[in-house]
């Protein structure tokens, strides 16, 4: 055969594969089984963990965990701290209706008090008058404990406390003793 009968035999057998890609890559499934083949016989060794990655992955979760959880209980205190002040500010005002309620309620009585006169010998006014002068005295000593420089308050109690009878005052001591 010579040479030009075999390039001329080439040419017609070539003809059909011209028309193919001269690289083709391999779809994932063969490479797959071609990396699990050398595995198996040991041509190909596994691959390995770094771990740097693994060290630097744990790293940021646990500091991603720390942080929400800081900023969580930042939140919450935050929180806490204004229901509680809420509370103690609604609380303040409540005794100060109270007190102005009260006090206004006494002044009435007092009042009522000086309006009736003691016609039946059994003293109702005069104990009325004194029961009174015991819960000014009272009223003085609270005033004192909550405003300490408060000079009113101070006389009041002085002045009461030479008037009222030492059994009253002392009476009156005990109930408004303050433990701490």
């Amino acid at each position: 055969m010579t040479h030009d009968e075999r390039h001329d035999e080439d040419s017609v057998g070539a003809a059909p594969l011209e028309g193919l890609a001269r690289k083709r890559m391999p779809g994932r499934l063969l490479e797959e089984r071609t990396v699990r083949a050398l595995r198996v016989r040991g041509l190909l060794a596994a691959p390995r963990i770094q771990w740097s990655w693994v060290t630097a992955a744990l790293a940021a979760s646990i500091a991603l965990f720390t942080g929400g959880f800081a900023l969580g209980q930042m939140n919450a205190t935050r929180t806490v701290a204004g229901v509680i002040l809420a509370e103690r500010e609604q609380t303040a005002m409540e005794a100060a209706l109270m007190v102005q309620r009260t006090g206004s309620a006494h002044v009435m009585a007092l009042a009522r008090l000086a309006t009736l006169s003691d016609s039946t010998a059994n003293g109702a006014v005069e104990q009325g008058r004194e029961a009174a002068k015991a819960a000014l005295y009272a009223a003085a000593g609270e005033l004192a404990s909550l405003a300490p420089d408060d000079p009113v308050a101070a006389q009041i109690r002085r002045y009461l406390s030479s008037t009222l009878p030492t059994r009253a005052t002392q009476e009156i001591e005990q109930r408004s003793v303050v433990w701490f």
